[in-house]
Protein backbone atom coordinates (compact mmCIF):
# COMPACT_ATOMS: atom_id res chain seq x y z
CA UNK A 1 0.00 0.00 0.00
CA UNK A 2 1.28 3.48 -0.76
CA UNK A 3 2.31 5.67 2.14
CA UNK A 4 1.29 8.80 0.28
CA UNK A 5 -0.03 9.66 -3.16
CA UNK A 6 0.46 13.06 -4.83
CA UNK A 7 -1.86 13.47 -7.77
CA UNK A 8 -2.94 16.57 -9.70
CA UNK A 9 -6.45 17.87 -9.20
CA UNK A 10 -9.07 17.37 -11.88
CA UNK A 11 -8.35 20.75 -13.51
CA UNK A 12 -4.53 20.52 -13.72
CA UNK A 13 -2.73 18.97 -16.67
CA UNK A 14 -1.26 15.55 -15.92
CA UNK A 15 2.52 15.40 -16.39
CA UNK A 16 4.83 12.38 -16.54
CA UNK A 17 7.07 11.88 -13.51
CA UNK A 18 10.57 10.95 -14.72
CA UNK A 19 12.59 10.80 -11.49
CA UNK A 20 12.22 10.63 -7.69
CA UNK A 21 14.64 10.90 -4.78
CA UNK A 22 14.17 10.68 -0.99
CA UNK A 23 16.02 13.06 1.32
CA UNK A 24 16.08 14.91 4.64
CA UNK A 25 15.76 11.56 6.45
CA UNK A 26 18.00 12.36 9.39
CA UNK A 27 15.20 11.94 11.96
CA UNK A 28 11.87 10.16 12.32
CA UNK A 29 10.01 13.48 11.94
CA UNK A 30 11.59 14.70 8.69
CA UNK A 31 11.19 13.15 5.25
CA UNK A 32 10.84 14.67 1.81
CA UNK A 33 10.73 13.56 -1.79
CA UNK A 34 12.12 15.53 -4.74
CA UNK A 35 10.30 14.80 -7.99
CA UNK A 36 11.20 15.76 -11.57
CA UNK A 37 8.74 15.89 -14.45
CA UNK A 38 8.84 15.79 -18.25
CA UNK A 39 7.98 19.50 -18.59
CA UNK A 40 10.86 20.67 -16.35
CA UNK A 41 8.85 20.97 -13.14
CA UNK A 42 10.79 20.16 -9.99
CA UNK A 43 8.80 19.71 -6.79
CA UNK A 44 9.77 18.88 -3.23
CA UNK A 45 7.06 17.18 -1.19
CA UNK A 46 7.08 17.12 2.61
CA UNK A 47 5.97 13.61 3.61
CA UNK A 48 5.17 14.69 7.17
CA UNK A 49 2.62 17.32 6.12
CA UNK A 50 1.70 15.80 2.70
CA UNK A 51 2.20 19.18 1.03
CA UNK A 52 4.48 20.73 -1.54
CA UNK A 53 7.41 22.31 0.30
CA UNK A 54 8.94 24.00 -2.77
CA UNK A 55 8.63 23.96 -6.56
CA UNK A 56 10.30 25.49 -9.59
CA UNK A 57 10.72 24.86 -13.31
CA UNK A 58 14.07 23.92 -14.90
CA UNK A 59 13.02 24.77 -18.50
CA UNK A 60 13.69 21.22 -19.78
CA UNK A 61 12.58 17.73 -18.76
CA UNK A 62 14.14 16.66 -15.44
CA UNK A 63 15.99 13.36 -15.93
CA UNK A 64 17.57 12.93 -12.48
CA UNK A 65 17.31 14.35 -8.95
CA UNK A 66 19.64 13.32 -6.14
CA UNK A 67 20.21 14.55 -2.58
CA UNK A 68 23.84 14.58 -1.49
CA UNK A 69 23.05 12.27 1.44
CA UNK A 70 19.73 10.89 2.58
CA UNK A 71 20.59 10.62 6.30
CA UNK A 72 21.49 14.25 7.10
CA UNK A 73 19.52 17.52 7.11
CA UNK A 74 18.97 18.79 3.58
CA UNK A 75 22.17 20.22 2.15
CA UNK A 76 22.52 19.88 -1.65
CA UNK A 77 20.27 18.67 -4.47
CA UNK A 78 21.67 17.88 -7.93
CA UNK A 79 19.22 18.05 -10.85
CA UNK A 80 19.94 17.01 -14.43
CA UNK A 81 17.81 17.78 -17.47
CA UNK A 82 17.47 17.28 -21.17
CA UNK A 83 19.73 19.57 -23.26
CA UNK A 84 22.79 18.72 -21.08
CA UNK A 85 22.05 21.08 -18.19
CA UNK A 86 22.57 20.36 -14.52
CA UNK A 87 21.81 22.41 -11.43
CA UNK A 88 23.16 22.15 -7.91
CA UNK A 89 20.76 23.63 -5.34
CA UNK A 90 21.94 24.77 -1.91
CA UNK A 91 19.06 23.60 0.28
CA UNK A 92 20.37 25.56 3.26
CA UNK A 93 19.92 28.92 1.49
CA UNK A 94 16.27 29.79 0.81
CA UNK A 95 14.81 33.09 -0.35
CA UNK A 96 11.05 33.63 0.02
CA UNK A 97 10.62 34.90 -3.57
CA UNK A 98 13.58 33.35 -5.42
CA UNK A 99 13.57 29.90 -3.78
CA UNK A 100 16.77 27.93 -3.13
CA UNK A 101 20.02 29.32 -4.48
CA UNK A 102 21.62 27.24 -7.24
CA UNK A 103 24.38 26.98 -9.79
CA UNK A 104 23.48 26.08 -13.38
CA UNK A 105 25.91 24.61 -15.88
CA UNK A 106 25.67 23.28 -19.42
CA UNK A 107 27.87 20.19 -19.63
CA UNK A 108 27.97 19.23 -23.32
CA UNK A 109 25.56 18.72 -26.23
CA UNK A 110 23.55 15.72 -25.07
CA UNK A 111 21.18 14.72 -22.28
CA UNK A 112 22.53 14.01 -18.81
CA UNK A 113 20.54 10.97 -17.65
CA UNK A 114 22.05 10.52 -14.18
CA UNK A 115 24.15 12.64 -11.82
Amino acid sequence: YPVVSFEPDEVSAHRDCWTVSFGDSHSDEDRCVAVGYDNGDLKMFDLRTNKIRWETNCSNGVTSVEFDRKDIPMNKLVVTTLESTFRCYDLRTYHAKEGFSFLKEKAHRSTIWLA
